[in-house]
């Protein structure tokens, strides 16, 4: 690792910029979306001015460049043709950093023959060790390493402070840890292990479901695990949680709240009207899905979605809390907490398909190049994207600037080694 930190120290300025940005990433991402916004704007001069530099704008030359461009238009062209341009347009036409950031890490990961690809790897795998301490440590006090206290009950945070989005970030790591680790079985397994204990201690369901389904296909795929030791998996991992939820400080109450009594509260519904008014989510799926019958060709545009919603709510408004339709609750918010409905209400079905069939090309692409090379970071990357596609279960914003570089830096890893003309 000291080799190779040496090896960056001898680049030029551009590439050392750079490659600090880089090895602290996963730490810019916890610190809020101003500062993410600016760390990608400052990446992306240096990368800018190393590839001006060098000439070597053949890296664009390859189909991935292409669509993503493709896209970038299509976003633009929406916001034009809708009727809310104020209010869309920093979304549609920045859009163009994350373009230029996927290309930044693959470009950097493969540098020299990818010489410092293991060392960036190594280094996020000891701020993923720390912060996963940080969250124990939050789980068993009540406060993180820095005193950090959120007041949800049943929820973590870190150094994420007020902010009950780390589940999101501890998925995205997770995968990545755990894809550099699979040479060292011990590790392996030790870090496999840790990271489903946190990602429950979190207290995301969504993304503890998803952390689970992805390990569980990277086990399959990867260690051709079989189904008896699937079943003493998830018993394991069974007997920990209980174990854990004894000596929390939340007690066993708020963590079987979250994971137990809620559900069962839901199974419980008679009726589908009764299951969508008894949860948080369908009444804001239901609200994206109106939105997106009235907008089906273009949406409401990328910034509008706050604004509609609220339209819509007090359109159904019956008093002066609840808005429902046909008696099925529905809820406003920034955004309706699942992608598929996200897309459709923001960008119609002309969005839609264009962003799914974008995905599923590359998906198949990605997948092939795993089979041919066995990359296990093109697997891992490729999962943490999948399982974030599937419907229904709950996620962040697409759009966002948290969700969207989260999404779109495994979107660069699902990739790495498949660009074309990149390794330069």
């Amino acid at each position: 690792m000291k080799k190779e930190i040496l090896g960056i120290n001898e680049e030029n300025f551009t590439v050392k910029i750079s490659y600090i940005f880089i090895f602290f990433f996963p730490i810019i991402l916890l610190l809020g979306s101003a500062v993410i916004n600016i760390s990608i704007i400052i990446m992306n001069i240096f990368f800018l001015i190393h590839i001006f530099g060098k000439k070597n704008f053949k890296i664009f030359d390859n189909d991935i460049f292409y669509l993503l461009c493709s896209l970038w238009a299509f976003l633009i062209i929406n916001t034009l043709l809708n009727s809310n341009f104020t209010e869309n347009y920093s979304r549609s036409f920045g859009f163009i950093r994350f373009i230029i950031l996927i290309f930044l890490f693959s470009y950097f990961l493969s540098y020299k023959n990818s010489q410092f690809k293991k060392v960036i790897f190594n280094f996020w795998t000891i701020i993923f060790i720390i912060i996963s301490l940080d969250l124990f440590f939050e789980y068993i006090f009540g406060y993180n390493t820095l005193g950090f206290k959120n007041t949800y009950d049943g929820r973590l945070s870190g150094f994420m402070n007020d902010e009950l989005k780390i589940g999101h970030w501890y998925f995205c790591f997770s995968l990545i840890v755990l894809s550099n680790s699979l040479s060292l079985p011990k590790r392996f397994y030790s870090i496999l292990f840790l990271s489903m204990i946190i990602s429950f201690m979190i207290g995301e369901r969504a993304n503890f479901i998803r952390l689970f389904i992805a390990i569980i296909f990277l086990l399959i795929i990867v260690k051709h695990i079989n189904f008896k030791n699937i079943a003493i998996l998830i018993l394991s991992m069974s007997v920990i949680f209980i174990l854990l939820n004894t000596s929390s400080k939340y007690g066993v109450a708020e963590i079987k709240s979250r994971y137990y009594s809620e559900f069962k509260s839901l199974s419980n519904s008679d009726t589908l009207e009764e299951f969508n008014n008894n949860n948080s989510y369908t009444p804001m799926f239901l609200n994206a899905y109106i939105l997106f019958k009235e907008n089906k060709l273009l949406g409401v545009g990328l910034g509008s979605y706050y604004q509609k919603s609220h339209e819509t709510k007090n359109k159904y408004r019956k008093d002066v809390n609840v808005a429902k339709i046909n008696g099925y609750k529905i809820i406003a918010n920034t955004h309706p907490h699942q992608y598929h409905f996200e897309i459709l209400a923001l960008l119609g079905l002309p969005g839609y398909i264009f962003i799914f069939s974008f995905l599923l090309f590359f998906f198949f692409k990605s997948l092939s190049f795993y089979k041919t090379n066995k990359n296990v970071i093109n697997l891992s990357s490729f999962l943490m994207i999948f399982v974030f596609c599937l419907p229904l279960l709950p996620t962040g914003s697409f759009f966002t600037t948290y969700g969207a570089t989260m999404f779109w830096l495994n979107f660069s890893l699902m990739n790495l080694g498949n660009f074309k003309n990149i390794n330069y």
